[in-house]
């Protein structure tokens, strides 16, 4: 009796010891980026004694250089979690496995991020003016007063006209159409595309099956946070469902969806991938929580929702 008591507070101090170890992850906010167009990247980790000193880009320097590193916020913490944000741009198409990054912590030690995978597509190109994109603003210097000189001269110019022609009328200046935004992708819609692009590419064929996961639990993941408007890309499974209870997300869909995670997570970092014929099963069970959860009829077949998007 007494040794069992000892085996059972020995397992509960390993598995104390375990959940205090400190881990990083990297997450993209998109999987697929066409060139020259901006994705942010958070780097998360858990349970570090103290804030980080930074994070080592240098394994991704053939790919990705400080140039491409366009912005990226100061470390914030919530509970055991410090998290920063960085806005990054590529400019040349291709599909990238890139390694872990490395974050140094205050006690000198280097802690490793998960590899990251992302597509790099090229830009589409219309054959008529009106196809392109709208031009981006370019950014500005920090302003200062002789920048509105020119403006100081023109109004003094425009006051002495007006006094000068003070009996005339003046023509009304013509009106600036300003055209409307476009429209937004429904996150429906998204998550449905990279779905079928998952299922064209079949990773587990090529022995890639964590990386198969890893995309299946992303997808969905990104899904939920703009759907549902919580914190999915930086929660753990078990967070996501009480999250979940506070939205419109259909119960009768939550079992499919914690299955589907909780199969991703052992995939990921237990290394306990499901069987073979699971996979489809699987990638099929995550389209039925998408459409389901936006309201799309069930008996709409997959071959005609993607021939309107």
């Amino acid at each position: 009796m007494l040794n069992k008591s000892l085996f059972i507070i020995a397992l509960c101090v390993g598995a104390a010891a375990l959940s205090a170890q400190a881990v990083a992850n990297a997450v993209l906010n998109k999987a697929v980026v066409e060139t020259g167009d901006t994705f942010s990247m958070r780097i998360l980790v858990n349970n570090a004694p103290a804030e980080p000193i930074k994070v080592d880009f240098s394994p991704w320097a053939p790919t990705l250089t400080s140039e491409n590193i366009l912005s990226e916020s100061a470390w914030s913490r919530n509970g055991r979690r410090w998290q920063r944000q960085y806005t990054l741009l590529l400019f040349d198409s291709a599909r990238l496995e890139l390694p872990p990054l490395n974050i140094i912590l205050r006690n000198g030690e280097k802690l490793p991020t998960n590899p990251v995978e992302l597509s790099v597509t090229p830009t589409p190109g219309g054959s008529e003016v009106s196809d392109a994109d709208t031009i981006r603003d370019i950014q500005r210097e920090p302003e200062h007063w002789t920048d509105y000189w020119p403006w100081a001269a023109a109004g003094l110019a425009l006051i002495f006209l007006l006094v000068f022609f003070r009996r005339k009328k003046l023509q009304p200046l013509p009106q600036v159409i300003v055209p409307p935004p476009p429209l937004q992708v429904p996150p429906h819609e998204i998550a449905l595309k990279q779905l079928a692009a998952l299922e064209h590419q079949k990773p587990w064929k090529n022995g890639r099956t964590d990386a198969f996961y890893a995309d299946l639990s992303m997808i969905l993941r990104t899904y939920l946070e703009q759907r549902f408007q919580i914190p999915a890309l930086e929660s753990t499974t078990r967070e996501i469902m009480p999250l979940l209870k506070n939205t419109n997300f259909p119960a009768s869909l939550t079992k499919a969806l914690q299955e589907i995670l909780f199969q991703s997570d052992m995939a990921k970092f237990a290394a306990q991938a499901p069987e073979e014929q699971q996979h489809e099963k699987n990638l099929h069970s995550a389209r039925q929580v998408v459409m389901s959860s936006a309201g799309i009829a069930p008996t709409t077949t997959t071959s005609t929702l993607y021939s309107n998007l």
